[in-house]
């Protein structure tokens, strides 16, 4: 009888290898098999393997998220210098159309929000919201000081032709709230220069009636503007500023500046500052408009001043609002010998539209020329 072959293998050395791994099995039958006894640790260097490499694409995200955060940051930061120098700017701006009617009315210490609107900046004392959907700008503006020596320090005199002026911005983030700050000083320089004597020259100071004749601004109805015509003495004169007597009937009126022309419809002699319009009281006031230059004007010779509005009163829908009233006065012939008040010139987009002639009327205002 045959003798069936046994299954079970026995294990010995392969003669001559130099493998210590390398085993073999060794049948009844006297055949071989050979394997590698290293093999079962495949799988566990596979898994410290995977292990580094996740690890290290950890810290690669890590290092990635802090590097989007610190750039987040110093986006912010550089967006909040930017705006916060644009601030100082708008302070700047309103100190030179006028240091009088734009900053030295300002309580010292308190808070205002620069707005730009109608093209043009004006100072709020409520907030119109964020910036950019992101930041609070505010601007205070504080009492200045001089020591002995005339230089500007943390006690003193007070000098009222000087403010400190501090733009911050504020904004929240996922740590909490941040600031930024910038300290400049606003000098009234102009009130150093030497202009010569002004005088109150060409005026009609009797307007009584405080009420709306121009409907100006035309509250996006492209009424046209307002105008007052006058006559020069027999003299050349050189005009420097003027003074209406003009007051907003709305909370925030359409920025406004003066022209002074040949005619209702021509040729601009000279033009004033924009006037931030936000700033008039609710009562009749006489308020300064200076020119950026003297304006010359031929002696016994008739001329017209126009007020004018951002956006344009003359044009419907540009986004002008009012109302302005400007202050006048009515009897059975125009009280004021030298002129006449007009309204809605340029209406309707039309800049040929001379306007209507009110020969029973005339408006509040003074013109300073150089003497």
């Amino acid at each position: 009888m045959k003798k069936k072959n046994n299954p079970k293998c026995h294990p010995e050395r392969r003669e001559g290898s130099q493998d210590p791994s390398v085993v073999s099995l060794l049948q009844d039958d006297g055949q071989a098999v050979f394997f590698n006894s290293q093999r079962g640790f495949g799988l566990l260097e596979m898994i410290i393997a995977v292990a580094i490499v996740i690890t290290a694409l950890a810290g690669f995200l890590e290092t990635e998220r802090v590097s989007l955060r610190l750039l987040r940051t110093e986006k912010d930061n550089l967006e909040a210098t930017f705006l916060a120098q644009e601030g100082l700017e708008a302070a700047r701006i309103l100190r030179d159309q006028s240091w009088t009617n734009n900053i030295s009315t300002l309580t010292s210490g308190s808070v205002y929000y620069p707005v730009f609107q109608n093209n043009a900046w004006s100072l709020s004392p409520s907030s119109p919201g964020l910036v950019d959907g992101k930041y609070t700008r505010t601007l205070v503006f504080n009492t200045a000081y001089r020591d002995p020596q005339d230089k500007i320090s943390s006690a003193g005199t007070a000098d009222p032709n000087t403010k400190k002026v501090v733009s911050a911005i504020s904004w929240n983030t996922s740590t909490g709230s941040k600031q930024q700050q910038l300290v400049s000083y606003l000098t009234n320089f102009q009130g150093y220069l030497q202009v010569g004597n002004e005088t109150k020259t060409i005026y009609y100071d009797d307007a009584d009636t405080d009420a709306d004749l121009g409907g100006f601004p035309s509250n996006n109805s492209g009424n046209g503007d307002a105008v007052q015509s006058f006559t020069t003495s027999t003299m050349s004169l050189q005009a420097t500023k003027v003074e209406l007597l003009i007051r907003r009937a709305t909370s925030n009126p359409s920025n406004i500046f003066a022209e002074i022309r040949t005619n209702p419809t021509g040729t601009v002699l000279g033009s004033t500052a924009v006037f931030n319009s936000s700033l008039l009281p609710l009562t009749p006031t006489w308020t300064e408009l200076r020119f950026s230059a003297p304006i010359s004007l031929a002696a016994s010779t008739k001329y017209y001043l126009r007020l004018r509005s951002v956006p344009s009163s003359t044009d419907a829908f540009s986004g002008s609002s009012g109302t302005i009233y400007w202050s006048y006065r009515q009897t059975s012939q125009s009280p004021y010998a030298g002129g006449e008040a007009i309204r809605y010139v340029g209406r309707l987009s039309n800049p040929d539209d001379a306007g209507q002639t009110l020969s029973q009327y005339d408006f509040g205002f003074r013109i300073y020329t150089l003497q």
